[in-house]
């Protein structure tokens, strides 16, 4: 299952329910794409590749989430600045039960409830 809903054009919630991808399977999808969008040669740590441009940083994240069907919320965004961080990000669970105590059945079409996967505090300038 994709995990679209047709009707709104968004993604479902059922990746809830599912298991977090392993090591290997982050691996397969996130290595290549750092060497190709990230010019990361096979040798070096794939996983320190940072995002120079924001092209770059754009068709990584794409990619990845649409092989690993799992979203990234934009209040996210701006913490994911190396490869690395975005295999933190999937390898960080979310609470299902915190997000269905949230999700009353009265709340307008309009409003989504988005679960941040990490929680790291705004830095300070």
């Amino acid at each position: 299952s994709s995990g679209i809903n047709a009707e709104y054009g968004e993604r479902s919630d059922e990746w809830f329910d599912e298991e977090l991808p392993t090591d290997e399977q982050l691996e397969s999808v996130l290595k290549p794409l750092a060497i190709e969008h990230l010019q990361v040669t096979e040798e070096s740590a794939w996983q320190e590749a940072t995002f120079h441009t924001l092209e770059a940083k754009f068709r990584v994240l794409s990619q990845a989430i649409e092989e690993l069907e799992r979203d990234i919320p934009s209040t996210q965004l701006g913490y994911l600045l190396s490869v690395g961080d975005v295999v933190k990000y999937y390898q960080t669970p979310v609470e299902r039960q915190k997000y269905v105590e949230l999700r009353p059945q009265s709340l307008p079409f309009n409003v989504k409830i988005v679960m941040d996967s990490i929680n790291k505090p705004l830095q300070e300038y």
